[in-house]
């Protein structure tokens, strides 16, 4: 009995140990993911002497309320998101960016309804347009608008927080126009909405996804992170170099529907570096403007250092 009981305690005293190991990220069902994919199906994780699982969620909310509760240790995300998730708490900390480096990388579109009648950019002032309020969706929709010459006044939304409502509601002409990411955008142009505008047009990059990491994770794990990151920069440079051979993936992971499957273009990912304040400053405007946080700096919420391995 006293040897099992002692066998026991070993075993509980090795469990910490043993959840250290392996790192949990949240993945969202979208392109932009796909990298991640790419370093487990290529081992790069496990050349880096690391186990990651990757944890597939079906919205923003719920991989926020798992990270909330420290179910996973990072999250693929987006700066708007992000930044009203932790509000300077001190929670999260964004580290690399995953797309969104140039505008070419852009996946947002705004759409008119099949019998709207809106056949340009100009008759979208005083239109509802369909988004999710107060989300990356908001902020891109306001950023393309503005730069076509509209004043704030003059671009009027209504909160449809689903996309796939949100797009039944375009395809059945119940919104005049709505603003969708790929590939429901595409989804939507060859059901009859009619494109306007897209973010990938813009002269610079408007809509970006981060990978972002718990602060207590960064701080204690530095050299895991930045292995994981050393794996991620080698899945990067596999898809930038053979992006066909990940072709399957991209329709699997991103959700591509089958008719789009042979042609949707695959895209060009960044090298994984700080995101940059250049990319940052805009966003934090938005949300500072919207009262929705204070104007937070850039180190508050940025992680610089997290591909240097040392504690």
């Amino acid at each position: 009995m006293k040897k099992f009981v002692f066998l026991a305690a070993i075993m509980l005293a090795a469990l910490p140990a043993l959840a250290a190991e392996t790192l949990k990220i949240g993945l969202l069902q979208i392109e932009d993911s796909v990298p991640f994919y790419v370093a487990e199906q290529e081992k790069f994780y496990a050349r880096e002497n690391l186990q990651v699982e990757l944890i597939p969620f079906l919205s923003a909310l719920e991989r926020d309320s798992a990270l909330a509760a420290g179910a996973i240790d990072g999250a693929i995300d987006d700066p708007v998101g992000a930044i009203l998730f932790d509000k300077g708490q001190g929670r999260l900390k964004i580290t690399s960016l995953c797309l969104g480096e140039t505008a070419a990388e852009g996946v947002f579109a705004i759409l008119a309804a099949p019998q709207s009648g809106i056949q340009t950019v100009e008759e979208l002032k005083n239109v509802e347009i369909a988004v999710s309020n107060s989300t990356i969706i908001e902020y891109v929709t306001d950023r393309m608008l503005e730069k076509r010459g509209f004043k704030a006044a003059e671009i009027k939304k209504i909160d449809v927080k689903q996309m796939p409502i949100r797009m039944q509601m375009l395809l059945s002409d119940s919104v005049k126009a709505a603003t969708l990411p790929e590939p429901l955008a595409s989804i939507a142009a060859g059901k009859g909405a009619r494109v306007l505008l897209t973010d990938a047009e813009s002269d610079e990059s408007l809509s970006q996804t981060i990978i972002v990491f718990r602060a207590t994770v960064l701080a204690a794990r530095k050299a895991e992170i930045a292995g994981f990151f050393r794996a991620y920069a080698s899945a990067v440079s596999a898809i930038n170099g053979t992006p066909e051979k990940y072709r399957p993936l991209f329709v699997e992971k991103g959700r591509i529907p089958p008719h789009l499957a042979k042609t949707f273009p695959l895209p060009t990912y960044p090298m994984p570096a700080p995101f940059s304040a250049s990319l940052y400053n805009p966003v934090i405007d938005w949300l500072a403007a919207k009262q929705l946080v204070a104007k937070l700096p850039y180190e508050t919420m940025v992680a610089t250092d997290f591909m240097n391995g040392h504690n």
